[in-house]
């Protein structure tokens, strides 16, 4: 009955002065269901942040098998492996290093340089993406001689600690911005920013943020012919639910554009920001497919695809 919900036991104490924690603990180990997990490997991340040293550490629960340190992982869209360099097991400050992570336990691992938070490792399943977004902009205002491309890569460690901070860089007007919650979160964004980098920024030009989406299908088409390059692309642009994000697919025969040339582009539609025609602002909501493409058998590049 507690497994399902039909029973809710109630402790009372205080973490703060120490009450009531035993019997919390206690209350626990006897009535919550003892899970019984998978032999395969599977992991979800919950945490990144670095150590005194600027050591990445991407915290985990190992929710199948075990982790090894050595061990090989392969993760991402694009799949990209590297090896457990080191697993720590941490209690507040202190921490002690160990060879395996057994599942049901947590840890934090050195070695993998593009984790975020909320990713299934292993035969973990995708979970859902957040429900609550940033709705606030701001540019970032750097003092007097920074360079915006030196203290960007810098800002992108912060948002990978927190996912409810998103930097982004207009290349248009050569500017930072970064997407907030709220007065709190602004306020420890400068504050980490102050004591991690010794960057005194302020935060200017506050604006709600916008999305767009169409409203009808259409077809776009792209057609690229400088000297000695060649390049056709043909996209279908449909509405989709709100809420859906922006889905990718392909209905072009590789009789017409040989398979390379499609993943090519398919790569190239997902890894930026593509802007609206109102407002300039992020669209979404969208499916993007690919109907047609052409190549040249000479003058075609990877890059003329983009």
């Amino acid at each position: 009955m507690f497994a399902v919900r039909k029973i809710f036991p109630c402790c009372f104490g205080s973490g703060l002065k120490l009450e009531g924690a035993d019997r919390l603990l206690a209350l626990l180990d006897r009535f919550a269901p003892r899970k019984t997990y998978p032999a395969d490997f599977a992991a979800r991340v919950y945490k990144i942040s670095r150590d005194p040293q600027g050591t990445r550490l991407t915290w985990l629960k190992v929710t199948g098998g075990c982790l090894q340190v050595r061990q090989s992982l392969s993760y991402g869209k694009e799949p990209l492996e590297e090896k457990v360099v080191a697993l720590r097991l941490y209690s507040g400050d202190k921490f002690q290093t160990a060879d395996k992570v057994e599942a049901g336990n947590l840890c934090a691992v050195a070695g993998l340089s593009t984790t975020y938070v909320g990713q299934a490792l292993g035969a973990e399943p995708e979970g859902k993406a957040p429900a609550l977004e940033p709705v606030m902009t701001y540019r970032v205002v750097l003092p007097k001689g920074c360079d915006p491309m030196t203290v960007l890569p810098k800002l992108r460690q912060l948002e990978e600690e927190d996912p409810q901070l998103h930097v982004l860089w207009d290349d248009h007007l050569k500017q930072i911005h970064v997407q907030i919650m709220g007065k709190v979160q602004l306020e420890v964004f400068r504050s980490l920013a102050k004591e991690r980098f010794g960057l005194d920024i302020n935060l200017e030009d506050q604006r709600i943020f916008y999305k767009e989406t169409i409203e009808n299908t259409v077809e776009g088409v792209g057609h690229y012919e400088p000297l000695r390059h060649y390049a056709e692309v043909h996209l279908l642009l449909e509405p989709l639910p709100r809420g859906t994000g922006l889905r990718f697919d392909t209905v072009c025969s590789t009789d017409v554009l040989e398979a390379p040339y499609q993943s090519l582009i398919m790569s190239h539609m997902s890894e930026k920001t593509h802007l609206g025609v109102l407002t300039g602002a992020p669209i979404t909501d969208m499916k993007i497919t690919l109907l047609v493409g052409k190549a040249h058998l000479k003058h075609t590049e990877g890059g003329d695809m983009r």
